[in-house]
């Protein structure tokens, strides 16, 4: 009696143990054939099986990317207009640029 890792796109989906003869899974939706490896009780679901020197390893997901500076906000430019504001003297064009800033932008 074998143990089988019946294999799909180089992924353990399934572990049959103590199997007379070699197990048969049909194609996945798209195509993909499943192929039955011969393997022992070390072997799990989720293990990558490389075909090209027929080893066994243990999934290591990707580091994820890490994430973007955010975006000022609409409100972030305002208060930056309006810190603007109240740290030099106010003028006509600077009180314009904020009060465009705040009703132009959505």
């Amino acid at each position: 009696m074998k143990n089988y890792a019946m294999i799909l796109q180089n992924r353990v989906i399934d572990v049959l143990k103590n199997q007379e003869t070699e197990p048969y899974y049909p194609p996945d939706p798209s195509g993909n054939p499943v192929t039955a490896i011969p393997c022992d009780d070390t072997v799990t679901l989720g293990m990558i099986y490389d075909f090209e020197t027929g080893t066994f390893s243990e999934y290591t997901p990707p580091e994820p990317e890490p994430m973007p500076e955010p975006q000022p906000t609409q409100l972030d430019r305002i208060e930056e207009q309006l810190n603007a504001l109240t740290a030099d003297s106010v003028t006509i064009e600077k009180l314009n640029a904020a009060i465009s800033e705040g009703v132009n932008e959505v």
